[in-house]
């Protein structure tokens, strides 16, 4: 008689891989917490489950993190904005010092706080985060203000700012100054551009442009000229005459050219420096969660901004004419006293508007923080749930491991036993 035993042994191998193998699944599971560290790993549905929660918690992570961004920069811009109201409140004390009877003794004073203001202010709406000019709406790698000098400089050059009753009344150096802010529109002729080959200077012609170096003017419906497309925004680099100027065109131009670019072409010319290249309406836009879009923010180029800045500007070039006489003295600090009263005026209109910017901005960071919230609830509720398909109860891992060790040890008991197996112990 014989008897083989090579069947049962097989069967004992392969009892023992497959809870060796399981054996490995719960060591795994005691150190992870997890019922797989791959998806493969999970039973029925759990894999899809687990891979849509994963999905659901990331969109929602990068939502937090562009609120968070966004936020960021929405509290640079209103401690800014806080800081100009700052910048208001102190012209408007320098102001009223203006209309004491010491005025005369004050005013170079009031000349140089108003140049360091100016400074200020500009640094103020160049405020940024990471790169990222807060009061340039979606032109946020522009400064608002290139150059606070050239301000100075080019309102000092072209706006009379000595007050006198009879060439130069406070209501003329007014109008000068909002000539010299405010933007300027028109046409230009069918001649307008005109380029050398290779150059990357475009002469324009614009007859009465009034413009400087370092303004910025927007064409549109303008044809190419030279290769060049002329429908964007250029800094003036040279003024030519009363009737011509120069701009820097971005790359050189193909041909030489003296030619229009179409008719009508269009213009907006701002002497603010950088705020010709603004958009003058659009706020920038986040996406803050599905179908909820916030619009946030300040632009630099607001009317309020130019109202302090012409403040500013004029009270560091004012002067006061002596007068031939004692009524022409008197007339002309009586106008003098006009433009101070004129000028906190708006300068106190200004601290309004600010004062409404900052709780617009309020308001828009007061929304960014709820939807933050909501994200933040939701992302702790899908965790739960995540936890529940993927995440394993330790005590059932241990339990698992130590009776599957104890199979494992028993099987090794049975194989060494049926190694020994012969006729001999049948007999």
């Amino acid at each position: 008689m014989r008897i083989s035993n090579s069947t049962q042994f097989n069967r004992l191998q392969s009892s023992l891989r497959e809870l060796n193998a399981g054996l490995a699944i719960a060591e795994e599971q005691i150190s992870t917490g997890k019922r797989a560290t791959r998806f493969s790993g999970l039973a029925g549905n759990d894999a899809r489950i687990s891979i849509e929660l994963r999905t659901a918690i990331s969109t929602r992570e990068t939502y937090v993190d562009n609120i968070n961004s966004t936020k960021l920069r929405a509290d640079v811009a209103n401690a800014a904005l806080l800081e100009m109201q700052t910048v208001a409140t102190d012209l408007r004390v320098e102001l009223i010092k203006q209309t004491q009877d010491l005025y005369k003794e004050n005013l170079p004073i009031m000349n140089e706080f108003a140049k360091t203001q100016i400074d200020r202010l500009a640094n103020l709406l160049n405020s940024q985060v990471a790169g990222v000019f807060v009061f340039s709406g979606p032109a946020s790698n522009k400064p608002p203000i290139a150059d606070a000098n050239a301000i100075k400089t080019n309102f000092a050059s072209d706006v009379n700012t000595v007050v006198d009753a009879a060439s130069n009344t406070a209501a003329t150096i007014q109008n000068n100054a909002n000539t010299q802010f405010n933007d300027r529109t028109g046409t230009l002729g069918l001649n307008a551009f005109s380029i050398n080959a290779q150059s990357t200077t475009m002469t324009v012609s614009q007859t009465g442009h009034g413009l400087k170096v370092g303004d910025k003017i927007t064409f549109s419906g303008a044809t190419a000229v030279a290769g060049l497309d002329m429908n964007d925004t250029f800094t003036v680099t040279v003024i030519d005459s009363a009737n011509q100027f120069k701009i820097e065109v971005p790359t050189p131009a193909n041909a030489t050219v003296n030619a229009g670019g179409g008719a009508p072409v269009t213009y907006i010319a701002n002497s603010f420096n950088s705020l010709g290249g603004l958009a003058t309406t659009t706020e920038v836009t986040v996406n803050a969660a599905t179908g909820l879009n916030i619009s946030y923010g300040e632009l630099a180029n607001q009317e309020s901004f130019a109202n302090l800045f012409e403040t500013l500007n004029i009270f560091a070039n004012v002067q006061v004419a002596a007068g031939a006489n004692e009524a022409q003295k008197q007339a002309n600090q009586a106008e003098y006293r006009t433009l101070v009263d004129n000028a906190r005026t708006v300068v106190e209109q200004a601290f309004d508007d600010i004062n409404r910017m900052v709780a617009d901005l309020g308001g828009d960071i007061s929304r960014l923080n709820a939807a933050k919230e909501t994200h933040k609830n939701e992302i702790e509720l899908i965790t739960k749930q995540l936890n529940d398909v993927e995440n394993i109860d330790s005590f059932e891992a241990i339990n698992r491991f130590q009776a599957l060790r104890s199979q494992i040890e028993a099987s090794y008991q049975i194989t060494a036993a049926s190694r020994g197996f012969s006729l001999l112990n049948f007999l």
